[in-house]
């Protein structure tokens, strides 16, 4: 089935004979189970194509289709695009909303007392929370002003960065960095206050609630210390007998360890030569 052409209509045939110098015969071909066989009565063409003839009617039909086709594709994808952008700015707002109702609803007053004090001017001290608690006055260069130090010289630069961040369960927290463009590490918890009375009572109540986890085991360290530098802060007997009692115990570990240390340094030492 090597002579194979196409006819005019489509047509795949298999060519027979020449009938004359114009026409042709030929069988046409079919399908079966798979396979390509010649079938049915022979016919006359009078003209035959490589390939199957395609009409310009249907070859324009063709590709209008096929140019349909990719751009459906192209505006089905633009308006999935826009379907999933959709669904997050409405999550967005739906956040949004929920996190402003939220916080009109759990939100203490005090904190935006607070707030507005800040806004106002009238912060005058601040509790730094944490590892090393402090209580440090607004007005306190070092700690609240980023500073330049040169030929005995200070300039300051401007006010650390403090960060106000809440939840959306109404809770507000303020945040003091290192550097007024908020660099040098996540910052401090502060608890900003109009009076130094105010920031003390605050610091006492949270070494209080330190001090009871301290006492309990609940926590193994406490910077007894820190809170000793505070003025007027009150700490518990039973901290600072447990801080001695740890400390005291430490040290006698100490002791231990470089008596041992001394030991092993003298039982390896070398015997004093005899003259």
């Amino acid at each position: 089935m090597t002579d194979i052409k196409y006819t005019n209509d489509g047509k795949k045939v298999l060519i027979v004979g020449k009938l004359n110098s114009q026409e042709t015969i030929v069988q046409e071909i079919f399908v079966s189970a798979g396979q390509e066989i010649p079938s049915g009565e022979n016919f006359v063409v009078k003209s035959l194509h490589d390939a199957p003839a395609e009409s310009w009617k249907e070859k324009n039909l063709r590709e209008l289709e096929a140019r349909y086709e990719s751009d459906r594709k192209k505006l089905q994808t633009q308006i999935d695009d826009q379907e999933r952008r959709l669904c997050l700015e409405r999550d967005k707002a739906k956040l949004q909303t929920s996190a402003l109702l939220q916080f009109v609803k759990n939100s203490d007053e005090s904190q935006l007392d607070t707030l507005k004090n800040f806004m106002a001017g009238q912060i005058t001290h601040l509790f730094v929370a944490g590892y090393s608690p402090e209580i440090i006055s607004w007005k306190d260069s070092d700690k609240v002003y980023d500073a330049d130090s040169f030929y005995h010289h200070a300039r300051l630069d401007g006010i650390k960065l403090v960060s106000l961040m809440g939840k959306s369960d109404g809770d507000l927290s303020y945040r003091l960095h290192e550097y007024r463009d908020g660099s040098g590490g996540c910052g401090k918890t502060i608890y900003p206050t109009t009076s130094y009375e105010a920031a003390l009572a605050m610091a006492q109540a949270q070494l209080d609630e330190d001090g009871a986890a301290y006492i309990s085991g609940g926590s193994q360290y406490l910077n007894v210390d820190a809170w000793r530098k505070i003025e007027g802060i009150v700490i518990p007997p039973a901290v600072i007998e447990r801080y001695e009692m740890l400390v005291d115990a430490q040290r006698l570990d100490r002791i231990e360890k470089l008596r041992k240390e001394l030991s092993d340094l003298e039982s390896n030492a070398p015997a004093k030569r005899k003259k």
